[in-house]
């Protein structure tokens, strides 16, 4: 005789894939946020807009806080094994005390750098489904992530609509990995909205990816490509910088200053806020860069921002005496920042270089921040390992604030 509760299970089972092959397209979306207090970026990922979480490309799993009631995975799923070799060696290790073998893990908040004892549990999102241009009315609900289930006491200094942290890394408890179905490739593709009144976007899978208007404008036909470094000992993204010009005249650093194996390589982040350089890179670049803007007054410090003078960077006349910013990846290809990502204006007739000391002992040569980030196409190419990125997108006339988020049919 059948099992009538496993008969239900597959029935149920049946319909949950029916349901995600029904539809046509082939790319996940979701919304972006800029938080004003903060400047942190977070991701819609479920119907309710208030719930958000901060993104982070470093992080080994998704956690959000919870209560006691969320189901908690058995520590003998192979799922619990990939969650526990993370375990964060500032956090002491909890042995399971009872019948249930909970599996115990230690999620981590990436700004403040603290972590809880939590336990991985099974958890539901929902996203939508896209064919570039709009939300469809067709979405999909994970029923059953994995999500580590944290204290609240871990939401310090995140953003304050934020109930966790989403990972994006290349971690098996991704995101992207999470989400992946037969229709879905791994990649994904970011744009940071560099206004915290315009919603930024996320899409899992391939484009098109039309940020309208201009009509017609598919940001995932203006990427340039750079290979992603695999760092066996890192979960996050590295790209392979070989050297910095202002000027398009390199700066006088020594042979494999940027390497991953000697310097901890050039990374990707988005919970640093601007793009950090090791201090004898740092100040090496600083002063050929205060060569390059000689006649522009100093001004006072904005921290962390060191480097401020006064100016006005909306004159034409202005714009075009500041130095310009590469950086060299590999033998012939560049990454030019441009001006909106290297200066914050931080009033009327002031602006700040933003790119700061990240001190003697950092562990990356240089580590790109989100500042740098913002208002550019991002495409993150797992299948063949390199990363798509974009010229500021206001050359084209448009913006990361431009997708249209309306559910259309």
């Amino acid at each position: 005789m059948c099992n009538p509760i496993l008969a239900l299970f597959i029935f149920m089972l049946g319909l949950s894939s029916l349901e995600v092959s029904a539809q046509p397209f082939h790319t996940l979306v979701t919304s972006l946020h800029k938080d004003p207090n903060t400047s942190l970026h977070t991701i819609t990922l479920t119907l309710d807009p208030s719930e958000q979480y901060l993104i982070d490309l470093d992080a080994p799993f998704i956690w959000n806080r919870c209560d006691s009631s969320q189901p908690t995975v058995s520590c003998g799923e192979p799922k619990c094994l990939t969650a526990r070799s993370y375990i964060s060696p500032l956090c002491p290790e909890t042995n399971n005390t009872n019948d249930q073998c909970s599996c115990y893990d230690t999620p981590v908040n990436p700004i403040t750098g603290l972590c809880a004892s939590s336990y991985l549990s099974l958890n539901e999102l929902t996203v939508y489904w896209t064919a570039g241009r709009s939300l469809s009315t067709y979405r999909i609900q994970y029923g059953n992530l994995y999500i580590s289930c944290a204290p609240s006491s871990l939401l310090q200094s995140l953003p304050a609509q934020a109930i966790g942290v989403a990972s994006l890394s290349q971690s098996p408890l991704s995101l992207l990995y999470q989400f992946i179905i037969d229709d879905l490739t791994q990649k994904f593709s970011l744009c940071l909205s560099s206004s915290s009144d315009d919603q930024g976007v996320i899409f899992f899978g391939d484009g098109p990816y039309y940020l309208e208007p201009p009509a017609n404008f598919d940001a995932s036909s203006v990427l340039s490509y750079t290979p992603l470094i695999k760092n066996p000992s890192a979960l996050g993204y590295f790209i392979n910088v070989t050297g910095i010009s202002i000027n398009q005249k390199a700066i006088s650093v020594p042979a494999n200053t940027f390497a991953l194996d000697v310097s901890g390589g050039v990374k990707l982040s988005t919970t640093v806020p601007y793009t950090t350089l090791r201090s004898d890179i740092y100040s090496v670049f600083m002063s050929e860069f205060k060569k390059a803007l000689d006649g522009f007054p100093r001004g006072k410090k904005v921290s962390p921002l060191e480097y401020c003078f006064k100016t006005n960077v909306t004159r034409p006349t202005k714009v075009e005496s500041i130095p310009r910013i590469d950086l060299v990846l590999g033998d012939e290809w560049y990454w030019t920042i441009h001006k909106s990502n290297l200066l914050k204006q931080v009033d009327a007739d002031a602006a700040c270089l933003a790119i700061v000391d990240g001190g003697k002992t950092a562990e990356h040569a240089v580590v790109i921040g989100t500042y740098q980030l913002e208002n550019i196409m991002l495409q993150f190419d797992l299948v063949q390992s390199r990363l798509g990125f974009s010229s500021p997108l206001s050359s084209f006339g448009s913006s990361c604030g431009n997708f249209d988020f309306t559910v259309r049919p």
